[in-house]
């Protein structure tokens, strides 16, 4: 396992091996600054001298992959697990606010007050945090980075009527172009059109047989699962196509919202490219890897150069997300006997707080979950540690952060 190292001056140089780290802390020349990813920092100015590390995005809504590698090493693995209720808080804040109106608690409604709505480049705020998560993530990673590449939009537009341009280096010449059998699927919905059925192994037919003049375009494509698509080709099974216009070409033609603040901001301080999806799933099938985000993440990595990189990485995180702190005071309904209750009781304890990472007894690195009122603080449960404990078993190694990594 690595362990990262920053710089006197906070400045992020390349890992070392655990025995280093060991020999540094001990000796007095480093100090841990952080827990989960493990970090030291030195006592003296180093001379600095990096590797180039390159960061694969593979950007998703509700998870992102992010793989950092060197000289063909994995360094660094994570998933990204985006809020998923942003959306939700944002109608429950709605609807208080106009339940306030209607009791005359607030404000008149002025419809015609919609300025922030309208404005140019405005994100909506579920697209904008997703994206944030992701740029907050970056910026955080203990490495030197050199570049950084995004998975872009799945399906490259422009080779959908012409394979024959340029594109894919690891492309398989003996099978159908990996670009338009991805843009096939995601038209007819990941669905077989003849059986209807979903999640199964899904292909790609040609309507009009290659052998028969069949082009390799996506107008003479249609989506069948394995079964239908050997009973078509065994006479089992007639399709009730009239022609190849009769499908109309329904894939999106634009990138998702928020990839341009999202290239802008990261592109700002690293340079930064970016890869067709369907690149990166024909050189993942190429390598015979196992399709994951942090996978994924790692072929967008490699992509440009071809280099060849073992998945397992043992400096592998999940990031999570974690509030600082609400601006809800009371809970939604009060309670029979107690009127309007407080959302939160006990925001600290004893100088501890939600998050912060802690040492208890001398023995076991918990993270802090829930604040009792009978002066417990509550960790996560784990077979053969404690669930909870006094705040005087305690000591505080860091402070809780709102980013979240966990191995």
């Amino acid at each position: 396992m690595k362990v990262y190292v920053r710089n006197q001056d906070g400045a992020p140089l390349m890992p070392c091996k655990e025995a280093k780290a060991r020999k540094l802390l001990r000796a007095g020349k480093a100090r841990v600054v952080a827990q989960v990813p493990f970090t030291i920092q030195l006592a003296w100015q180093c001379e600095g001298q990096v590797q180039d590390v390159t960061v694969g995005i593979d950007k998703g809504s509700s998870v992102t992959g992010i793989g950092c590698v060197s000289n063909g090493e994995v360094l660094l693995a994570a998933e990204i697990h985006h809020r998923r209720d942003v959306s939700e808080k944002l109608d429950t804040r709605r609807a208080h606010r106009r339940s306030r109106r209607l009791r005359k608690w607030y404000r008149p409604a002025r419809f015609a007050n919609r300025g922030s709505s309208t404005r140019s480049g405005r994100l909506p705020p579920s697209i904008k945090t997703n994206v944030e998560e992701v740029i907050r993530v970056v910026r955080q990673l203990p490495l030197p980075i050199s570049q950084i590449v995004v998975e872009d939009v799945q399906v490259d537009i422009a080779r959908l009527n012409d394979p024959t341009l340029a594109g894919s280096r690891y492309q398989d010449p003996t099978r159908l172009d990996e670009n338009l059998r991805i843009a096939c699927l995601m038209r007819d919905r990941y669905t077989c059109q003849h059986c209807e059925k979903r999640n199964c192994r899904l292909e790609a037919h040609h309507i009009v047989y290659q052998e028969h003049g069949g082009k390799d375009t996506l107008t003479n494509l249609l989506t069948l699962c394995e079964a239908c698509h050997s009973g078509v080709h065994q006479g089992r099974i007639t399709l009730n196509v009239t022609g190849v216009s009769g499908h109309l070409d329904q894939v999106a033609q634009r990138t998702m919202q928020g990839k341009a603040h999202l290239y802008a901001t990261l592109r700002s301080s690293v340079p930064l490219t970016t890869v067709f999806g369907y690149e990166t799933a024909a050189f993942r099938k190429s390598m015979g890897l196992a399709k994951s985000h942090t996978t994924d993440a790692l072929c967008v990595a490699t992509l440009v150069n071809g280099e060849v990189v073992a998945p397992e990485c043992p400096n592998t995180y999940r990031i999570t997300f974690r509030p600082r702190q609400t601006r809800r005071q009371f809970y939604d309904l009060p309670r029979k006997g107690q009127g309007r209750v407080r959302y939160q009781v006990n925001e600290e304890l004893a100088g501890f707080r939600k998050g912060d990472i802690v040492r208890v007894k001398e023995r076991w690195v918990k993270q802090i979950n829930s604040i009792y009122s009978n002066g417990y603080v509550a960790f996560k449960r784990v077979p053969g540690e404690p669930a909870i404990a006094r705040p005087r078993d305690c000591r505080l190694l860091e402070r809780g952060r709102t980013v979240v990594w966990m191995h």
